[in-house]
């Protein structure tokens, strides 16, 4: 995660540990994390500590989450950088509660939205405040299971394994990716609506209803001031998943 302010720290680590599922309290499983009051720190039994930038325990709800980790970020955004949040940890630790991909409008106003609700609402909430800016915004959303990239937002039933390709100018590209203009949040929460949708799902021995697949969620925002002045930055959403 990057912004202007942190520059030589271009990545920041949060761990998060989510409470005890019915399934476990049922098999008698009981909690061996211990966390240092006021520390970003983490005790793993009576011997082994690991400490991070951010650590939040079983009773941390998704503002804080989102507040103190994720909403940093969009200040950078606005100013041209680019930034990422990556959720990573094995089948059934959370990730996509966190990041909320799950999520349907619906939910809107429900406490336990995760990440990309609460970006895509911050976004339009930023653009809206700046009036003397020019803005123009588009989303992609992909898949990656069993080594094939798919568009989850391609209007075909058929979802089609798309190549990846070096441009000299862009860098790396998803050749064929559908990448969506929006023009409100609401657009921009029904192309989120819409992947979920058909996201590849399937049961594990440790998750009912596990994402089988690493999904990546794109927001891409142009900013113009005047008539030469351009701000192209990103806003890019991955969730891995250990098999």
């Amino acid at each position: 995660m990057t912004n202007e302010d942190d520059k030589g720290i271009p990545v920041r680590v949060a761990l998060r540990s989510r409470p005890l599922v019915p399934k476990e309290i049922n098999e008698g499983c009981q909690g061996c994390l211990t966390f240092v009051p006021g520390e970003p720190q983490v005790i793993v039994g009576t011997e082994k500590a690991f400490t991070y930038d951010y650590v939040f325990d079983p009773t941390a709800e998704q503002e804080e989450v989102f507040n103190t980790s994720v909403s940093p970020l969009l200040c950078g955004l606005f100013k041209g950088y680019h930034a990422t949040v990556l959720a990573y940890g094995q089948t059934g630790s959370g990730k996509t509660f966190s990041m909320g991909g799950t999520y349907t409008s619906a939910q809107e106003t429900d406490p336990v939205v995760g990440v990309i609700p609460r970006v895509i609402k911050r976004i339009f909430e930023e653009r809206d405040k700046r009036a003397d800016c020019e803005f123009s915004l588009s989303v992609s959303y992909l898949e990656i299971y069993n080594e094939d990239i798919l568009d989850l937002l391609c209007p075909s039933k058929d979802k089609l394994s798309l190549s990846i390709r070096e441009d000299p100018k862009e860098g790396i590209k998803i050749v064929g990716l559908t990448d969506r203009k929006v023009f409100s949040a609401h657009e921009m929460v029904g192309c989120l609506e819409i992947g979920n949708s058909v996201r590849t799902v399937g049961s594990t021995a440790m998750n009912a209803a596990s994402s089988r697949s690493h999904a990546i969620f794109t927001i891409t925002l142009e900013q113009r001031r005047g008539k030469d002045k351009s701000v192209r930055c990103c806003f890019l959403k991955q969730t891995p998943r250990l098999i």
